[in-house]
């Protein structure tokens, strides 16, 4: 399908990718600076108007006042406090809507042109109903702490996390296709076995990512590599039943964050032995796994440095960032392997 017709779609996606990443590392702010919570309604047109004068601003900061956030965590905080929180969050909500337009209109003049054939009209009915469901979900997650206890929920903050990389994944492969090259490698079948641990290993990251956020887990045991003085942190089965602690204990959550972690480096370095030392004939592919491998060191080294420093805002964002990157090219890699 590489042809001049979709280019344009080609770019397109690519666009998406782009502003979804954007989205994620906005989203990490807003999370690391406790903003998500400013905005308390949702308002798909009129929400993406910010307040214009002191008015406006007292009114805003009155309506935030009346919620669990305010009165539980932040009682006493003024206007420009105030504004400096809702900023992240109006910023991430408008680039949601940022987005909707990006695809919609876009959407709307493909079809009309007959950009797409039957195949590949399914396809973007597919991400447009991912981006519905992932702009529900925000709003889902914002709700759950706006009730009595002002936090959000880690499982749903881990469903919205996992969504935003859905739809990077989905236009990353669908774009490839408009772009399908060949790939001569020995031992294919055993490359793909090792991207697919990888895979699975890094969406458990993923997961035990947003449910260490989300728990503020973090904060907690900031040494490496033991945690308090043990390879076991000692509040590990804090929870009954014992099951309940693999997803809502911070300590065991953190633990195996750090764990799944330690598995994904060690099955990328698997890979790139067997990818780039053992199948040499492709310099493609020794580039390309040699480059996951350099990302996948620095996200192990970011996110111990994460730790030790107790979660700087920096950190963090580039932690979430490399993640992304990372995710980009494991996918560019696959989909190059499968065809």
């Amino acid at each position: 399908m590489n042809t001049p017709s979709t280019q344009p779609v080609f770019y397109w996606l690519w666009t998406g990718i782009v502003l979804i990443s954007l989205m994620i590392i906005v989203g990490g702010i807003t999370r690391l600076t406790d903003s998500g919570l400013s905005m308390s309604d949702w308002n798909l047109i009129m929400g993406s108007i910010p307040p214009l004068n002191g008015t406006d601003w007292q009114q805003t900061f009155e309506r935030y006042q009346e919620f669990p956030q305010y009165q539980q965590l932040n009682a006493g905080m003024n206007l420009e406090e105030f504004k400096s929180i809702y900023f992240w969050e109006y910023l991430h909500r408008l680039l949601g809507r940022v987005i909707g337009i990006v695809f919609l209109i876009p959407f709307g003049y493909f079809w009309a042109k007959d950009y797409f054939n039957h195949r590949l009209l399914k396809r973007m009915f597919i991400l447009l109903g991912l981006g519905a469901l992932q702009g529900a979900m925000g709003w889902i997650m914002v709700k759950s702490g706006l009730v009595d206890i002002p936090y959000v929920s880690h499982y749903r903050l881990a469903v919205h996390f996992l969504l935003a990389f859905a739809l990077i994944g989905f236009c990353l492969w669908y774009a490839l296709d408009l772009r399908k090259r060949s790939l001569e490698v020995l031992q294919r079948s055993t490359l793909l076995m090792w991207l697919l641990v990888i895979g699975f290993l890094f969406i458990l990251q993923l997961i035990f990512g947003a449910f260490t956020a989300g728990l503020d887990a973090g904060y907690i045991y900031n040494t490496f590599p033991k945690m308090s003085g043990q390879w076991i942190p000692p509040t590990f089965a804090a929870l009954d039943p014992f099951l309940l602690n693999l997803v809502e204990n911070p300590g065991a959550v953190q633990w195996i964050h750090r764990v799944n972690g330690t598995l994904l480096l060690i099955s990328v370095v698997i890979f790139w032995w067997k990818a780039a030392v053992q199948q040499s004939n492709s310099k493609w592919l020794q580039a390309m796994s040699g480059l996951l491998l350099t990302i996948i060191l620095m996200q192990y080294l970011v996110g111990v440095l994460t730790l030790i420093y107790h979660v700087p805002i920096s950190l963090g964002v580039l932690h979430q960032s490399i993640a992304i990157l990372f995710w980009i090219i494991f996918l560019g890699i696959l989909h190059r392997l499968k065809y």
